[in-house]
C-alpha cells in the first residue's frame, strides 16, 4: 500500500506515495500489462506477450515464471508464493504457478456443457485461502456469474449471477460489474 504502478508512455512507472514524480521501471521488455503487486509490495507481476513475468519494484530485469497457454486474462499473488492465473484458453480456465517458476497446474476447467465459457479474473480473498473469479457464459456478460473457488478444498460455489469483475473491499463489500454499472453487495 506504499507504491502505485501504471503504464505511461508505453512503460511501467512506479511512484512512491509520498513522493510526486514516478520512476520508470526499466528492463521489463516492449509492452508489459496486467500488472498485480505481490503481498510484501517489493515485486510485480505482470504478462507480455504469452509470459507471466515478475520483477523489483526497485526496478532491473524481468524474470519470466511460466509461458501462458493463451492470452492473459487477469492474476493475482498469493502469501503463500502462489500466484493463480487466467487465459482466454477456453480449455482451461484458473491455473496456478509458484513465484519461483514453474510449470502451472490447472485448478479449475470451464463446464461447457453448462454453457460455461471460461473462468477469468481472479482476485484473492484476505489469507489466499479462496480465489473470487469470473464465470463466463455462452449468454454473454448480463449471464456472467462470480465464483468462489476454495483452494484447499476445490470446492467451487457460485456466490451471485449476473455480475463480473468482483473485488472484495475491506469493508467487507464485493465491488462488481453488472449490466453496465458498478453495484456492491
Amino acid at each position: 500500500g506504499s507504491h502505485i504502478v501504471y503504464r505511461g508512455n508505453g512503460r511501467l512507472l512506479v511512484r512512491a506515495l509520498d513522493q510526486l514524480e514516478p520512476t520508470a521501471l526499466t528492463g521489463l521488455g516492449a509492452a508489459p500489462r496486467g500488472v498485480f503487486f505481490s503481498p510484501d509490495g517489493q515485486w510485480i507481476g505482470f504478462t507480455e506477450g504469452t509470459a507471466l513475468k515478475k520483477a523489483a519494484i526497485t526496478g532491473g530485469p524481468a524474470v519470466i515464471i511460466c509461458s501462458l497457454d493463451a492470452t492473459p486474462r487477469g492474476a493475482a499473488w498469493g502469501p503463500d508464493g502462489a500466484i493463480v492465473f487466467a487465459t482466454n484458453n477456453t480449455a482451461t480456465g484458473l491455473s496456478r504457478v509458484s513465484e519461483a517458476g514453474g510449470e502451472p497446474v490447472v485448478l479449475t476447467r470451464p463446464n461447457h456443457e453448462r454453457g460455461e465459457t471460461d473462468h477469468l479474473w481472479p482476485e484473492l480473498l484476505p489469507g489466499g485461502q479462496a480465489v473470487l473469479f469470473t464465470i463466463t457464459t455462452t449468454g454473454g456478460n448480463d449471464n456472467a456469474q462470480v465464483a468462489v473457488l476454495d483452494l484447499r478444498t476445490g470446492a467451487q460455489k457460485t456466490v451471485l449471477r449476473g455480475g463480473s469483475h468482483a473485488h472484495y473491499v475491506d469493508s467487507g463489500h464485493l465491488v462488481y460489474a453488472a449490466a453496465g454499472t458498478l453495484r456492491a453487495v
